[in-house]
């Protein structure tokens, strides 16, 4: 499933705005999170290995980038279970 599309559930079934640059997103897709989550946590398994930040704030969470590669698109499909 593209990020994008994966985020955009995620903030529509939390209740919780994301607010994120666009180019973190493009090229990637993520495999679906399963399993009871915190959103910031439920946001940082959409994006795979990709390094980036995610901040609660006043009107949601945001994603911050922590390296280069995180501005690269590419795909981040991974295979996500839940923690035990």
């Amino acid at each position: 499933m593209p990020l994008a599309r994966a985020i955009e559930i995620l903030s529509r079934q939390t209740g919780c705005p994301v607010l994120i640059d666009p180019i973190l997103m493009d090229g990637r897709t993520s495999a679906a999170v399963k399993g009871a989550y915190t959103p910031q946590v439920a946001l940082l398994h959409l994006f795979g290995s990709v390094q980036i930040d995610v901040t609660a704030t006043v009107s949601g969470l945001s994603v911050s980038p922590l390296d280069a590669t995180a501005l690269t698109s590419g795909d981040t499909r991974s295979g996500l279970r839940s923690a035990p």
